[in-house]
């Protein structure tokens, strides 16, 4: 059997390159039929992931998104408004409005959705809208519960208290103003500590070996916090091994 010549293969190449195009194409068309004359929200919630990563037309999709949201209550279409409204992206950045589209999505038990929910109330809104701890809790506390690792870990700093030395989230550094705050309780931070390192968090590992090291309100214990900065090591050295690896085209 003979190798195609060039101008086959390139033929070949451009009858395939065409069907993709089509089969895309085609796909856009189902999407705005389920969502303009179906009413789906399903179907617009795609079509909004479609106009944002096919089109890139962003401020389409953020209209898709906020429309399914508001008029349908639809959870993953309600955290991706609350996203572009995070990053200000085609829209005026606000905590303020993160909040209801928030609530929906960590209704829908979506986990990342309770986790900002969580830092929205943590960190208030400038000074429009002072941080409210109690609601932050119990959003974090939800995300934790449904295995969102970063939650974990921030709920096990919250319960060791403002004055402990460890690294704040992002969202906790934006703004000089006064944060949420918890009653400091070790029994939790270390549990919910124990929990995030679990589920492969190394800054939570790290926490959790300096509590056994100093005694942060529990026994000292030398074994357990060696134990737990290795398995901290451990889980940067796996991430940044993945990071490293090639992807099967080599590059």
């Amino acid at each position: 059997m003979s190798l195609p010549t060039k101008e086959e293969a390139l033929a070949e190449l451009n009858a395939i390159q065409k069907e993709q195009r089509e089969y895309v194409k085609n796909v856009g068309i189902e999407y705005r039929f389920g969502c303009y004359e179906e009413k789906r929200a399903d179907s617009c919630h795609l079509l909004g992931e479609f106009t944002e990563a096919i089109e890139q037309n962003f401020k389409a999709a953020l209209n898709l998104f906020r429309d399914n949201c508001v008029q349908r209550d639809y959870p993953k279409s309600c955290y991706k408004y609350a996203m572009y409204l995070l990053h200000g992206k085609e829209v005026e950045p606000s905590f303020a409005r993160m909040v209801r589209p928030l609530e929906v999505a960590c209704k829908g038990d979506l986990p990342p959705a309770c986790r900002y929910l969580g830092l929205v109330h943590w960190n208030g809104d400038e000074n429009k809208t002072p941080p409210n701890s109690g609601k932050a809790e119990e959003a974090m506390l939800k995300a934790c519960e449904l295995e969102d690792p970063e939650a974990c870990w921030l709920l096990s700093t919250w319960y060791l208290g403002p004055e402990a030395k460890f690294a704040k989230h992002k969202m906790e550094s934006k703004h000089k103003k006064p944060l949420g705050q918890l009653q400091r309780d070790v029994e939790k931070a270390l549990a919910y500590g124990i929990r995030a390192c679990d589920l492969n968090v190394p800054q939570a590992c790290a926490n959790v070996s300096r509590m056994y090291r100093v005694g942060d309100g529990i026994p000292k214990n030398p074994d357990k916090s060696k134990e737990y900065i290795e398995k901290a090591t451990a889980i940067v050295d796996l991430l940044r091994s993945r990071e490293a690896t090639p992807d099967f085209t080599g590059s």
